[in-house]
């Protein structure tokens, strides 16, 4: 497949874990590239812990929805990944970090084809396999957005998953959440000339089909019709810088707008989004046993608090689980940072304070050969 630079609208048998190698890094935590495997996917991550010999809780990184490296890049200088990491070492708290399935090192079917029961297999297979090391005790999973469903799936179906903590991750349908974004974010423009309300509506109507489609329904006549809309406009209001890159991988803008159109259709047609379009956590949710922190950014326009906060609260009714946090984050976006501090690189006040804090609570770490934190 060509490698595209246009950006479209896309709205998250095994095998021993294969240490490469390790090395002290100057700040005094070791990191250890390791791959696990799963089906036909071959995961490349880094596993980073105090230098120091003892046996320490470990928090699973995963990801949310879209391509994403280890490190969860999201401008140029915001890592989140990283940020937590580090953070959390400096705490005793080991943290694993894997790139996403068919991006940077790691192999497979790309994450956004595949569907959500197989990316949930996916998380669990990481955690069966560092459970194998002697220098980890409990093992959580820390899932940002759709790594946050992907969490709920995973520890509804494994006890042996010690805690979770979900950073907006849904508690709606994927076509909940996306037709609240057809609002939020109003990014279905396919003319020049729409009006903001004439765009929410056509993100409706995208969001409708969708729906039925991925229920098994009609609607693909019009998703396709819509996609085509858009991805014309987009290549339309490309600058000649943008165009210019896109003309040294494509023969013309034809050939662009063929290669765009075919791989956006494939991708909302795709077992990822339809799992996306239809799945609810709230059905497995209440199957969890372990420990839970549900965190939000108050400011968040993806996931949206005053949606999502009463889902949660209802589900808890009929929870398994006896532990539960929830925590709102003032002023924080779906990042948990905020416009100036993503150009600093750093996250919120206090998010990953109260992380730490929460892990500590429910873990121990001990350093040999005495108990450090509780």
């Amino acid at each position: 497949m060509k490698k595209l630079t246009l950006l479209i609208v896309l709205f998250s048998l095994r095998f021993p874990v294969n240490i490469i190698l390790a090395q002290d890094t100057i700040s005094g935590y070791r990191e250890e590239s390791i791959s696990f495997t799963n089906g036909d996917a071959t995961y490349s991550g880094t596993l980073s812990m105090p230098v120091k010999q003892g046996i320490y809780p470990l928090l699973i990184m995963v990801s949310g929805m879209g391509p994403q490296t280890r490190d969860w890049k999201f401008g140029a200088n915001y890592k989140m990944a990283k940020i937590i990491a580090d953070y959390l070492n400096s705490k005793n708290i080991a943290v694993y970090r894997y790139d996403d399935r068919g991006t940077a090192k790691s192999t497979g079917v790309a994450e956004s084809l595949t569907s959500f029961d197989v990316l949930a297999d996916d998380v669990y297979a990481a955690v069966a396999e560092l459970r194998k090391r002697t220098d980890i005790g409990q093992i959580g999973l820390c899932g940002h957005s759709l790594g946050g469903i992907l969490s709920v799936i995973a520890a509804s179906k494994h006890e042996d998953i010690d805690f979770i903590i979900t950073l907006s991750g849904s508690f709606q349908t994927g076509g909940d959440i996306m037709m609240e974004q057809a609002k939020t974010l109003k990014r279905w423009k396919t003319s020049g000339n729409m009006t903001e309300a004439e765009v929410i509506a056509n993100g409706e109507k995208f969001v409708r089909n969708w729906i039925s489609y991925s229920n098994g329904g009609i609607g693909l006549d019009t998703m396709k019709q819509i996609l085509s809309d858009l991805v014309h406009y987009q290549i339309s209001k490309m600058s000649p810088e943008k165009m210019a890159e896109n003309l040294k991988t494509f023969k013309d803008t034809n050939d662009l707008f063929e290669q765009s159109y075919e791989d956006v259709c494939d991708y909302y047609t795709s077992p990822h989004q339809k799992s996306f379009a239809t799945y609810n956590p709230v059905t497995d949710f209440p199957e969890i046993t372990c420990p839970v922190l549900v965190m939000f950014g108050e400011k968040d326009a993806h996931v949206v608090v005053s949606s999502n906060k009463p889902a949660v609260v209802k589900a808890l009714k009929d929870a398994k689980t006896t532990d539960f946090t929830m925590r709102i984050i003032p002023g924080a976006d779906h990042g948990y940072s905020t416009k100036e501090l993503y150009k600093q690189g750093k996250m919120g006040p206090g998010v990953l304070e109260f992380l730490a804090d929460w892990i500590i609570m429910k873990t121990t770490i001990t350093a040999n050969p005495t108990l450090s934190g509780i």
